[in-house]
């Protein structure tokens, strides 16, 4: 009979006092069977078992007239991490994994990165969720359900922090949406999160500010779109960074960048009128 573990934000409160909790929050509880009115959570499943047992610790809270150990934060940040790629709750998960676990995840062995790719392997087949297929030309890649006013690559133009955009030094060919990952890693840290906020600031343009004629507010529009970066536009080692680079690529967010684009565009609809004129 395996022990059962407090985990979520029980346990969260439970390492970090200062940590804001709902009084009506969960009881989140690995165990054999429920227990009370707790979260059950299935040792069977998304390897939880495994999880319990190696990030055990000897520390207990009460519990329905029963003790129950709480996991480790270590184990707590591989969980929460690996919630990072699903866009349900992601707010809440990305606050609290920046806030309290990322630091515990920077520190993680070989072992700990195993169990959690294990976990987000197992979650990704029990929650099957689409990614983008960046094999195709890029004119296909783009043509989703959104309507687009503006040609995507123009905007990427716009917003780019240089002469080009940088993904475009990323492109296996100029064709392809494909983007190569050596070529990301002969990037500083610098043009890695500014090659990121490129990418949300056109989807934030087309999702949010162009469909709401630019009265949308714009860090909203900016935060709503690094949020689909990390979840539901984008995948691997992309999406990866983004959400383990989440505050500094918030961090990066000017307002100004939307007012050059929309500047930008009024300037380029009364040249485009003018030349129909004449």
């Amino acid at each position: 009979m395996m022990t059962p573990v407090l985990i979520g934000s029980r346990a969260l409160k439970f390492w970090f006092p200062e940590f804001q909790l709902k009084e009506d929050a969960d009881w989140d509880i690995i165990s054999e069977s429920k227990i009370g009115e707790s979260e059950w959570h299935d040792p069977n499943i998304l390897y939880n078992r495994e999880f319990a047992e190696r990030y055990l610790t000897r520390e207990t809270v009460a519990f329905n007239g029963k003790e129950i150990h709480v996991m480790s934060p270590m184990g707590l940040a591989l969980i929460k991490r690996s919630h990072l790629w699903r866009d349900l709750s992601f707010q809440k998960h990305i606050t609290h994994y920046h806030q309290y676990l990322s630091k515990f995840y920077s520190q993680s062995t070989r072992t700990d990165t195993q169990f959690l790719n294990k976990r987000i392997e197992l979650t990704k087949r029990l929650y099957p969720k689409g990614n983008p297929n960046l094999m195709q030309k890029k004119n296909e890649f783009f043509s989703d359900a959104v309507t687009k006013k503006y040609a995507h690559d123009w905007l990427h133009e716009l917003v780019a922090f240089y002469d080009k955009p940088l993904y475009s030094r990323l492109l296996r060919t100029p064709e392809l949406a494909w983007c190569e990952r050596d070529k990301w890693e002969t990037f500083t840290d610098t043009e890695k999160v500014q090659c990121v906020a490129e990418e949300t600031y056109v989807i934030a343009i087309e999702r949010f500010m162009v469909p709401n004629e630019w009265k949308f507010p714009e860090k909203l529009a900016y935060i709503k779109s690094l949020d689909k970066v990390c979840t539901t536009l984008c995948s691997g080692w992309f999406r990866d960074y983004a959400i383990d680079n989440y505050p500094q690529l918030v961090s990066v967010f000017n307002k100004q960048k939307f007012d050059q684009v929309l500047e930008k565009i009024i300037l380029t609809a009364e040249s485009d009128r003018r030349y129909h004129h004449e």
